[in-house]
């Protein structure tokens, strides 16, 4: 099996990418996100899934999703921030 960026690897860049923008979209915040680390992703993470999606894209929404429901990221009229403390 090719080498391919997990799911938690995406984690920390988006927290890192939301907490640099203050207020994001969820398009602006994974188009940051991936500018920030497409230099670190393997040619496997560009693969175009049967959805249509790149499958960096696709398993970064899953992980940003993921944080969303759990309260580290903050969602509320469409944007997003890092929750205050």
């Amino acid at each position: 099996m090719e080498k391919r960026t997990t799911k938690p690897e995406y984690v920390e860049p988006l927290l890192e990418t939301l907490n640099t923008l203050g207020l994001a979209s969820e398009e602006e915040l994974l188009e940051e996100t991936y500018l920030n680390i497409k230099d670190k992703l393997y040619p496997a993470d560009h693969v175009i899934l049967p959805n249509g999606e790149p499958r960096w894209r696709y398993q970064m929404q899953h992980m940003l999703d993921g944080l969303i429901d759990s309260g580290k990221i903050e969602k509320k009229n469409r944007v997003l921030k890092i929750p205050d403390s």
